[in-house]
């Protein structure tokens, strides 16, 4: 059995690239509200980043994207990864499209390595908004 990671880093953002030749990531627009003009809403993009340490072998992931009431409203699923070496960190993106947003509040992703819970990251869309959060 794979041993247990620290996540190092769990952010949203409007985007995350890796460069291909050096493997570095950047990521773009990091934020953890979102305006919304009207609820019900659909955010057109948004991209996941995540920072292991400690990590070594085999790894399903899912990320679970849950509402204020900790209902599930949609999940990424089916990612594989393979660790080599757990002295260093291992890094990776998820873009996502289509988020829909069925009303005001504290949302949550929930990030699962091989079944079990290890991070959190929080999405805040308050009601009317703020000149601060990017616009939906």
């Amino acid at each position: 059995m794979p041993p247990t990671p620290v996540v190092k880093a769990f952010l949203l953002a409007d985007s995350v690239l890796q460069d291909r030749a050096t493997g570095k990531w950047t990521v773009v627009g990091i934020f953890d509200r979102l305006l919304a003009a009207a609820f019900p809403c659909v955010h057109p993009s948004l991209a996941i980043y995540v920072k292991l340490a400690d990590a070594q072998g085999r790894y399903r992931v899912r990320v679970e994207f849950r509402d204020s009431e900790d209902r599930l409203v949609t999940s990424l699923e089916g990612i594989e990864l393979e660790i080599p070496d757990r002295l260093k960190t291992f890094d990776f993106g998820l873009p996502t499209s289509g988020l829909r947003l069925e009303r005001p509040g504290r949302y949550q992703f929930q990030l699962c390595l091989n079944g079990e819970y290890a991070a959190a990251v929080s999405l805040d869309a308050p009601d009317g908004g703020d000149e601060d959060s990017p616009a939906v």
